[in-house]
């Protein structure tokens, strides 16, 4: 069987973060193909056929990933930023990133805008310095609040997790 598609974009966006939840993954090929109506049961009906198709394809209780990848929570709230940022223009993204850097994207419009989410409870990590590049850097942290004393530089942001999962972004 040949893959759509929607379907080789599905493979290529999980070899990219390894692990992500369904509905992340579903607002990902949405963006991506707009012109498409990416339902709940047409999305199923993909993964369904990924998974019998592709030997490494996971799909465990709401996240959908490769057999050899980790789920990290860290990682999947890094693709809910990104997801509340693109609203549908993500360019490209790629989660080949170090510490304490989880995902790097881009996003298209009228110009180019890069970002980096980084995570401030990464206990190796002892400064709020992700590596020097361009674009924006948004932190996050497990706790979901800003820690005390808080300063961020220019072009910084932290994204405060709300109780209903959504982000509200402060920046200096």
């Amino acid at each position: 069987m040949l893959l759509s598609v929607q379907q080789k974009y599905i493979v290529e966006a999980l070899r990219k973060l390894g692990y992500v939840r369904r509905e992340q993954l579903q607002a990902l090929v949405q963006g991506r193909f707009p012109e498409i109506d990416i339902s709940d049961q047409r999305m199923d009906a993909m993964l369904r056929q990924l998974r019998n198709l592709c030997g490494d394809m996971r799909l465990d209780g709401g996240l959908a990933g490769l057999s050899d990848a980790q789920s990290d929570h860290r990682r999947l709230e890094a693709v809910d930023v990104m997801l509340e940022l693109a609203k549908g223009q993500l360019q490209d993204f790629s989660a080949a990133v170090t510490s304490p850097e989880l995902l790097r994207f881009a996003l298209e419009g009228s110009s180019l805008r890069l970002f980096t989410v980084a995570t401030l409870s990464n206990p190796l990590h002892s400064n709020t310095q992700a590596r020097a590049g361009p674009g924006r850097v948004v932190w996050i942290s497990d706790s979901g609040t800003a820690p005390p004393g808080l300063t961020l530089p220019p072009k910084h942001f932290f994204a405060a997790r709300q109780p209903d999962g959504s982000h509200r972004f402060y920046g200096s």
